[in-house]
């Protein structure tokens, strides 16, 4: 089953037809929205005896009232400090804050925080919701500072998404909540699967509310978190009478002068992980030291673009990019690479300076038809004429504008890879939410690419699903 993820407006919507199809008052899918929070924070921290909650004035803050209520309902100690007067809450959280305050829940404020002993409690963070787009003002930004202060030694729990996140882009809007534990519900919110938001999540806990399926088809989104048991790649299993040659042939082209490794790790990736044949295109110099490290490479010194033309022949899909360079050698090789991919049909995963040389040379013929682009943010930034922070900014419009520009299937590297593709000729995008800060070192982009062409040579499908498998296992692996 297809995991969605929605933007602040998608899930506002399905909040909105819930409550008009199925008849859910917005008090009792505030009520869902508490209890689901608190058995999610009594699973997490079963030994809690005081809770500290942090309401703002929105639905956020009254899922936080009622939490406060739930918490002060089993003997718990049960704490709020609100960030606005009373007198501004309206709607279903007015009703909740009545609750809370009917229950005795004790209402402190920051100063009186800052004095109470956290030992064996848990901090509960509900000041903003999904809305916020704009900057964290002052007065919120202070709260969140004094909670993740206080974070260092107690967990804290952000109900739906940590405060200071945007839902849709994962960046922060200035302070943000560092949470433990995210609570989410009625639809996970893409905000939370990449960029900053991706860490500041911490563990992503959902539940539906009781939102119906015929509801949740009503909207319908183009961005799905891939799973990373659902979407492994499925290789067929090898006959008993199997060779070499049923197992494609990948072809990698990179290593000028002085970036050698690059390619070498490349090609050592797609040999071990099962390409039935391997060549090494690179400079002449660096054809005893990738013999050295991996025999099982066929490799050849290339010295001008039309010694090129006898390995493109042979290979079954061509990576290029890997220490490439920008060289007028490097440009031969790219140039070559795309006149015979162009006029084979053949797939090419485009990684690296190559990516590099695109943005800067005008290939008036166009690119081939069956590539796959890995860029990281720099790379995208170069290619779509923009700051590496203006990528950042917003890594799902990036990564739609750079499969538009490329016609290609993409991948945006960084915390919470995106894949770009098409599907019935419309743009869906893919996030993957795994991989650790051990893999932000040089080489694990010319391992990936390596990896991708190995997996495209022994017969996945370069089209979307393969991708994301693929792109799942890399990261699966911890590669």
């Amino acid at each position: 089953m297809t995991i969605n993820l929605y933007t602040s407006q998608e899930t506002k919507k399905l909040d909105s037809l819930a409550i008009r199809r199925q008849k859910v008052p917005a008090y009792t899918l505030m009520e869902r929205a508490s209890e689901f929070s608190f058995n999610v924070l009594l699973n997490n921290w079963p030994n809690t005896k005081k809770v500290f909650v942090f309401c703002g004035n929105g639905n956020n803050a009254g899922d936080g009232y009622l939490i406060a209520h739930l918490a002060k309902e089993i003997g718990l100690e049960s704490f709020i400090i609100q960030a606005s007067p009373s007198n501004k809450i309206s709607g279903a959280s007015k009703k909740a804050f009545e609750l809370a305050t009917a229950s005795k829940v004790k209402k402190i404020s920051i100063s009186g925080f800052k004095k109470k002993s956290l030992r064996d409690s848990v901090i509960v963070d509900a000041l903003l919701g999904t809305g916020i787009n704009g900057t964290v003002r002052s007065r919120i930004s202070k709260l969140i500072l004094e909670i993740n202060k206080k974070s260092k030694n107690t967990p804290v729990l952000s109900v739906d998404i940590p405060s200071g996140i945007c839902a849709n882009r994962g960046i922060g809007l200035g302070a943000h909540i560092q949470a433990d534990v995210t609570a989410t519900f009625i639809g996970r919110k893409r905000g939370c699967f990449t960029s900053i938001g991706r860490t500041a999540s911490g563990n992503v806990v959902f539940d539906d509310l009781g939102i119906s399926s015929s509801t949740k088809n009503q909207i319908k989104t183009n961005c799905h978190l891939l799973d990373m048991e659902k979407n492994l790649p499925k290789l067929k299993n090898r006959k008993g009478d199997a060779h070499k040659g049923d197992f494609g042939h990948v072809l990698v082209i990179g290593g000028d002068k002085g970036f050698g490794g690059a390619a070498i790790l490349a090609s050592k990736a797609a040999v071990f992980s099962g390409s039935g044949l391997v060549s090494l295109a690179t400079r002449s110099i660096h054809v005893e030291a990738a013999l050295s490290s991996c025999p099982e490479l066929m490799v050849t010194g290339i010295e001008s673009g039309q010694d090129l033309e006898a390995l493109l022949t042979k290979s079954t899909v061509v990576v290029i990019g890997p220490g490439l360079g920008q060289s007028a050698w490097s440009e031969q090789m790219l140039q070559r690479t795309f006149m015979e991919a162009k006029s084979r049909n053949l797939p090419v995963v485009l990684d690296a300076d190559g990516l590099n040389l695109l943005s800067k040379l005008k290939f008036s013929t166009g690119t081939p038809k069956k590539m796959v682009s890995t860029p990281h943010p720099g790379e995208a930034a170069r290619l779509l004429n923009k700051e590496v922070s203006e990528i950042q900014k917003d890594r799902f419009k990036s990564v739609i504008g750079l499969e538009k520009k490329l016609g290609s299937v993409c991948v945006l590297k960084g915390s919470g890879s995106l894949v770009c593709y098409k599907k019935g000729g419309e743009q869906e995008i893919g996030v993957c939410g795994a991989g650790n800060t051990g893999m932000a070192k040089g080489g694990m982009g010319d391992v990936l690419a390596g990896l991708i062409g190995s997996f495209i040579s022994q017969g996945l499908s370069l089209v979307e699903e393969t991708l994301k498998q693929l792109l799942t296992y890399i990261q699966k692996l911890q590669i």
